[in-house]
């Protein structure tokens, strides 16, 4: 793989996985903080505050692995390129 591909390859996949985890982990954040819970209980009136967080941790950890991805990406495609 040569260093252009590996460039194209890791800006792909930061803006396939990167935007989206930083946009989870916003709403996971905010969720935290309670910005969205009363909403959230209005809407679902079964639903708990222990739910709405449980929603909000999800919504951190889907992100994190999300953005992990374009990470790993991008170090192991470099660093194959450089093996060349």
């Amino acid at each position: 793989m040569n260093r252009t591909t590996a460039m194209i390859v890791t800006i792909v996949s930061a803006l396939a996985c990167g935007i989206p985890s930083l946009v989870l982990m916003c709403l996971g954040v905010l969720a935290l903080f309670g910005a969205q819970v009363p909403e959230v209980m209005a809407q679902n009136p079964g639903s708990t505050p222990q739910d709405v967080m449980l929603g909000a941790a999800m919504f951190l950890c889907f992100g994190g692995v999300l953005l992990v991805i374009p990470i790993l990406v991008g170090v192991f495609s470099f660093r194959l390129s450089k093996k060349e």
